[in-house]
């Protein structure tokens, strides 16, 4: 029954137009926790401090989602087409 539900949602991502999905187990992520730490206090997240904020639940989904079993993660590549550059009013990430 579970792969029956990850084939239907990996199929309407796929039909929706991710490039990819994945399917986790909604868990502590001990391996990421030091990794995670040492990116934030080299300050590689820049000027979004948000990514500092809420560090149990970034690591713990369950604390954001209390009961949850799984996380799904999608992929979508919004880098625009070459054709639109004359379209652009900010930025390539941005438009």
């Amino acid at each position: 029954m579970k792969e029956m539900y990850s084939k239907w949602i990996k199929k309407w991502a796929q039909e929706e137009g991710f490039l990819t999905c994945g399917i986790s187990k909604a868990e502590f992520l001990e391996d990421e926790a030091p990794r995670l730490e040492q990116w934030l206090k080299a300050n590689h997240h820049g000027e979004m401090s948000y990514m500092a904020n809420h560090f149990d639940k970034r690591l713990n989904p369950t604390l954001l989602v209390p009961g949850a079993k799984s996380v799904v993660s999608l992929l979508f590549n919004y880098y625009p087409e070459p054709h639109t550059y004359g379209e652009l009013k900010i930025s390539r990430y941005a438009f």
